[in-house]
């Protein structure tokens, strides 16, 4: 006899990142019961880590400000982009879509998007490439908004804080570089300042939200005026599987297991599987040096749940994660902080990335560092600075104007020497070859040409550099002591590998059927993009356009789909 606790939904949610809120948003505003399960004791995911872009072509707000795109074109570059293995079924549906998630958002939620301006896509070799227009980010959100919940929102990566936990956002950088110079500048940051004192008086941290954490908070609100009900600290413990179908989920809940029966099914958005260390030692390279930005719940419980259900991976991944570059702070409690260097420091005229060998491996204004990392096996390496560069810049946990500095030397966070020759050896490099690297990268600044990697030739490496800095934009000397320098190590964001879905966002079989009642998105569905992205906010939108997908699917049965492209074309060896 089963004496557990039974409830009944029309659809269980499982995780509380971009893709799981948003597929229970959109179930929520077609009319159906919805309840959404957080294993851990905060909302958000990954998605309020993130930078909170999203990916879109032709999408509404880019045509109001008069950019053109065409869905052909955005088909082309992402098909030249991802190459062979590319879901063409999955592409079609996410060019669809996509634009529509973002206008069903704005029509129906408190979530907001604008046009980010400047920002080209990562590939300009590609047919179809973009310069501008595709990328939207997510309006500041007042977190006082979200009254109780607040203190319930995954707080955001440090990067996007000043000391003390106050966000800035993309359009706050050019003000930061000018404080000192600017006085809009001076005015405006000095009116973020007493805002944020404001809001210490009570509350946690700032509650004026930008990039990821603004994305989630406004889905959050949204679920919240949608009537999802929302359970933390909740993990789901098992499918509940009946004659081929699912039926429902088994959680934990205040140490006791609940049943819930679905009447339409129950959506996977668990995050991957980049807290998992016997996943990572199968999938990410030099994993015992890899460091992961993801929460600590993405365990790849979904994954294996799916899998058990008779769900399959999706074929082998140009790369099996989201890279990005990170330092850590060993504090003398033994905790870490993990910074990750995504746009403040490694791309700025001045500093350069150098393996052991004290040579440079890769273009650092690229926004894939790791790859070249991991190719090269420049793992960890050291970013490289001068004086000036770290005043003006920053470097890692160093703010921009140097702010911080005194404590991260002490902490052993930042290496400093007068010469560079001491430098090298202080982080046990060859003195000769580093003192080369940087002779040879100033030749190469003062002609605004490098030879060696191209830094600062791709537009997609701009947002990154200096505007105001010329010849180019991304390279300047490393010439006036005393240097610096802070470890680095590859590290991860997301992951790629993922369950095997149709246009619906439907879990498929080994005969790539439907599994009924068995949704994936987020970090559970196998990456369109298969780890080559095809720009900033790539992942993010793939998490809120299938979240959409499968939010409709679960409420109508008639959404047009496309035809599933077969599994010989993807590699079927690589589906298991």
């Amino acid at each position: 006899m089963n004496d557990n606790p039974v409830i009944e939904k029309d659809v269980v949610v499982v995780g509380s990142g971009g893709s799981g809120m948003t597929a229970a948003i959109v179930a929520a505003t077609q009319g159906l019961d919805v309840l959404l399960v957080e294993k851990t004791g905060l909302f958000g995911g990954t998605t309020a880590l993130s930078g909170g872009g999203i990916w879109v072509p032709c999408n509404t707000q880019a045509a109001e400000a008069g950019l053109k795109d065409d869905p052909e074109q955005a088909f082309a570059y992402v098909q030249e982009v991802v190459g062979p293995t590319l879901r063409t079924d999955l592409l079609r549906a996410f060019l669809d879509a996509a634009p529509r998630m973002v206008d069903y958002l704005h029509a129906r939620t408190s979530v907001r998007f604008a046009v980010q301006r400047g920002f080209a896509d990562w590939h300009p070799q590609a047919k179809g490439f973009s310069a501008d227009g595709r990328l939207l980010c997510p309006v500041e959100y007042d977190g006082r908004e979200l009254g109780e919940y607040f203190d319930q929102l995954r707080p955001p990566l440090t990067e996007f804080n000043a000391p003390g936990g106050m966000m800035f956002g993309i359009g706050d950088m050019p003000h930061i570089a000018k404080v000192t110079k600017s006085f809009t500048s001076f005015k405006h940051i000095a009116k973020l300042a007493v805002r944020f004192g404001v809001d210490r008086l009570s509350y946690s941290r700032g509650t004026r939200l930008t990039m990821g954490n603004a994305m989630a908070a406004r889905l959050l609100r949204s679920a919240i005026d949608a009537g999802v009900e929302l359970w933390k600290d909740t993990p789901m413990r098992s499918l509940i599987h009946e004659h081929g179908a699912i039926k429902g989920v088994v959680v934990e809940r205040d140490g006791k297991p609940v049943e819930i029966r679905t009447r339409r099914g129950v959506v996977l958005a668990t995050g991957g599987f980049s807290a998992n260390p016997d996943m990572r030692k199968q999938y990410i390279p030099f994993a015992e040096h890899h460091v992961s930005l993801v929460p600590e719940g993405n365990t790849g419980d979904g994954l294996q749940q799916a899998r058990d259900a008779g769900g399959r991976f999706d074929g082998e991944n140009l790369s099996n994660a989201g890279w990005v570059v990170v330092s850590l702070l060993r504090r003398p409690d033994g905790a870490i902080r993990k910074f990750p260097h995504l746009y403040m420091d490694r791309g700025k005229p001045g500093c350069i990335a150098v393996n052991r060998d004290g040579r440079r491996f890769g273009n650092e204004a690229a926004t894939n560092l790791v790859e070249p990392m991991h190719r090269t096996g420049s793992v960890p390496a050291h970013l490289v600075c001068d004086h000036p560069f770290i005043k003006k810049y920053g470097l890692g946990l160093v703010r921009p104007g140097g702010f911080g500095l005194k404590g991260l030397i002490a902490a052993g966070y930042i290496l400093t020497e007068p010469t560079l020759d001491a430098l090298a050896a202080r982080i046990g490099v060859n003195p000769g070859n580093l003192a080369d690297t940087v002779a040879r990268f100033n030749q190469q600044a003062a002609r605004g040409v490098d030879n060696d990697f191209g830094r600062g030739r791709d537009k997609a490496d701009m947002p990154l550099g200096d505007p105001n800095h010329k010849p180019n934009p991304c390279l300047g000397p490393i010439q006036q002591g005393p240097f610096y320098a802070v470890q680095i190590f590859p590290g991860d964001s997301t992951t790629t590998v993922g369950l095997r879905i149709d246009g619906k966002a439907r879990v498929l079989d080994r005969n790539d059927q439907p599994i009924p009642g068995l949704h994936a998105v987020g970090l559970d569905m196998n990456s369109l993009w298969r780890g080559r992205a095809p720009g900033n906010g790539a992942n993010n939108t793939l998490s809120l356009t299938f979240g959409y997908l499968a939010g409709l699917a679960l409420a109508q049965d008639d959404v047009p789909q496309p035809a599933i492209e077969p599994a010989a074309q993807i590699g079927a060896e690589q589906l298991n």
